[in-house]
């Protein structure tokens, strides 16, 4: 761990009030590395609820309770069972992409690229730590999946899922709307029926929030800014980010963070004008979304984190990949960008 700390210097941290949130510090030496960033808050929302601190709502209630449904499995440790939840979730993800792969490529080999790059992208550590990443990114994938197969009830549940695991699902509704008006179009009435059950999931959930919990369904977004970040025009993270970098501010770390961002911003054009509508129209919302978070002292918080999300660049790179000089220029990097995050995540650098 030392030579790691030394190879490796943790990067400044955006957000510092007490990290644990009333949670006890993990004592098992295989657990500790793990219980880092947002993950004894989402133990803390397991343990006690939305009433366990100040800025609790800051997330939907999907990650927090499996945790709490979970934990008698593991002696009653929610750390445990978070990383149980989320390895079931990355292997359903893994899962759950080789189909969609397979069903838009109609190729063996690309959908298992598709598999493999998902695995090894820098940031996919948080897919498999106590983090709500590879929830919402089952329910997307399966979302669109089933959108993509007409099968409208289970799209609209999968949307609900993706939703109740991060504030970013509920902008499947806009892919979903697309899809239910190109069905109408085609004189498939049905389509309307996957934005129906998106909305029943999410109007029970406010419900219950708003008449149970007795907070508004604005409380997320009030514990989002109480966090630090607010919304902003497009775009303008991007050039704060530059700015910062520019005047010597946090410079690995917003440069990385800004990388991410283009790197997603030129795959969302990309998807655009080569893959079905569908996946451009929910790349491009994400992107928007992403866009219009301002964070301090890092504009582009969690970039990196985020950029995985738009997971139909997988599609593409999953076709690029097909020649070996090009599937080796798209691995080995991702695979050094893993080993890098995974050891800043261990030692509470900053990475996502």
């Amino acid at each position: 761990m030392r030579f790691i700390r030394q190879t490796f210097p943790a990067f400044p941290s955006t957000f510092t009030p007490d990290l644990y949130a009333g949670t006890a510090p993990e004592t098992d030496p295989w657990l500790e590395p793990w219980q880092r960033w947002d993950t004894p808050q989402y133990q803390a929302i397991a343990e006690r609820g939305y009433s366990a601190f100040a800025t609790a709502f800051f997330t939907p209630p999907l990650f927090p309770y499996l945790m709490r449904w979970t934990a008698p499995l593991f002696g009653g440790n929610t750390l445990a069972a978070g990383l149980f939840v989320s390895g079931l979730a990355f292997l359903g993800c893994l899962l759950s992409i080789h189909c969609l792969a397979r069903f838009e490529l109609a190729d063996e080999a690309a959908a298992m690229r598709t598999v493999v790059y998902l695995a090894f992208f820098p940031a996919a550590v948080f897919l498999v730590a106590a983090y709500n990443e590879s929830l919402f990114l089952l329910g997307a994938i399966l979302c669109l999946y089933f959108a993509r197969k007409q099968q409208w009830q289970v799209a609209g549940l999968m949307g609900g899922f993706a939703a109740l695991a991060r504030i970013p699902g509920i902008l499947l509704l806009i892919p979903l709307a697309y899809a239910g008006w190109e069905a109408w179009r085609r004189g498939v009435r049905r389509g309307w029926n996957a934005l129906a059950w998106m909305g029943a999931i999410l109007a029970a959930w406010y419900a219950y929030q708003w008449i149970v919990l007795n907070q508004p369904p604005t409380a997320i977004l009030t514990a989002q800014n109480q966090r630090g970040g607010y919304l902003t025009f497009p775009g303008l993270n991007l050039l704060e980010a530059a700015r910062r970098i520019l005047s010597g501010e946090l410079i690995l770390e917003n440069s990385l963070e800004l990388t991410f961002a283009l790197a997603s911003l030129v795959f969302t054009i990309f998807i655009w004008k080569r893959l079905p509508r569908l996946y451009g129209i929910y790349a491009a919302a994400l992107l928007l979304f992403f866009l219009s978070r301002m964070g301090s002292p890092q504009p582009l918080v969690s970039m990196a984190r985020y950029s995985l999300e738009i997971f139909p660049a997988f599609l593409l790179l999953a076709k690029w990949g097909n020649r070996p000089a090009i599937h080796r220029l798209i691995l080995y990097p991702s695979l050094t960008g893993l080993l890098f995050f995974s050891a800043q995540f261990a030692i509470w650098g900053w990475v996502g």
